[in-house]
Order: C-alpha cells, then sequence, then structure tokens
C-alpha cells in the first residue's frame, strides 16, 4: 500500500486487504478519515495541507501527472508568491477528469520534463511560470509573477518567450505582451 503524507486511494486500501466498509464507515462525517476526491483519501479528519492537497492532486491524476503554476514554482525556491485556491496539475491528453473545488486539472499534449523537488514531480519553473501567466486575469499579478520569476533567476526572458512560441497560443498573448514590458525597459 502506497501512502504518502497521510494520503492514498480507496483502490490501494482495497488491495491491501481494508474492506470497502471499513473505507466507508471511516469516511462518514466526524470520522477518523476524510475523502479528499474520488477514489483519493486522507487517513485523517482534519482540513488537508497545501502538501496533502497536491499529493492527493497527484494520486487522482495518476502517475504522468506533473504540479505546475504556483505549486511549481514555490516547491522550486520562490515560496513569496500567493498560492492560487487552486492546485493546477498537468495530465495526460487521453485523460479525461474533471476538476473539483481545489483541483485545476489541464490536459496536455507537451508534457514539460519534470523536476522532482521532494518527491513531488513539478513542471520546470519556464513551463510553470506561463501555466501560470496564461490564467493570471489581472495584469498587476501578471506583471509581479513574470518579475519575480526573472529577478529570482529560476529562468529568462527569452526561454519564456520559446516556450510561448512553443505551446499553446491561448492566453499567451498577455503574457507575451507583459515579458515585452518587463524585457524593454
Amino acid at each position: 500500500m502506497t501512502i504518502h503524507d497521510g494520503v492514498t486511494s480507496t483502490s490501494d486500501l482495497l488491495e491491501s486487504g481494508v474492506a470497502r466498509y471499513t473505507i466507508e464507515t471511516r469516511c462518514r462525517p466526524g470520522g477518523p478519515w476524510r475523502r479528499l476526491l474520488p477514489g483519493v483519501l486522507l487517513l485523517s479528519p482534519g482540513e488537508p495541507t497545501r502538501r496533502q492537497r497536491l499529493r492527493a492532486a497527484l494520486v487522482y491524476a495518476g502517475p504522468r501527472a506533473v504540479i505546475t503554476g504556483i505549486d511549481a514554482l514555490h516547491g522550486q525556491g520562490l515560496p513569496g508568491l500567493p498560492l492560487p485556491p487552486r492546485v493546477h496539475v498537468l495530465q495526460q491528453p487521453d485523460q479525461r477528469l474533471n476538476n473539483h473545488d481545489f483541483l485545476l486539472l489541464e490536459r496536455t499534449t507537451r508534457r514539460p520534463q519534470v523536476v522532482l523537488n521532494t518527491d513531488l514531480p513539478l513542471a520546470t519553473p519556464t513551463r510553470a511560470t506561463l501555466d501560470a501567466a496564461r490564467r493570471e486575469q489581472h495584469p498587476l499579478r501578471l506583471h509581479q509573477l513574470l518579475a519575480a520569476v526573472l529577478r529570482a533567476g529560476l529562468c529568462t526572458a527569452p526561454d519564456l518567450l520559446t516556450e510561448l512560441d512553443a505551446g499553446s497560443k491561448r492566453g499567451a498573448a498577455a503574457p507575451r505582451a507583459a515579458l515585452r514590458a518587463l524585457t524593454s525597459v
């Protein structure tokens, strides 16, 4: 049975001999366990930590899933950025899993190189930055995100522009304009 950060799957529990009735009983309101996502359990009753949410997202999305966006940047040395309400995870293009309250799933045909940091698969800083930037609606926060990443030296403006050219064009106009403004100063 695989348990990391107090998070496991229902199927792992069943395979290791825990009865379905026991799982259901323990996940009832007031019980010692809690369902975080379909088929994903927290083996404690309290609110999950951010790390437990990250772990649950990975268990739910499968072994090829990759954490991206602000959470990936936090894991690679940029903790000052405010965390969004949802964990952003990249999944395989053929998967049809649904988003949930704290989980934002995005299908991609361009799986990024994975950086393993504290045993969580994270997108590279360049990809994570642009995945977050494409979803940022507020121009000032977008500017702050890009400036923070460049200032920290996690990647360069040419790296970001190359990734913008290679990736999806959806949501790329605002990050491209913000990068131009940052680099022309």
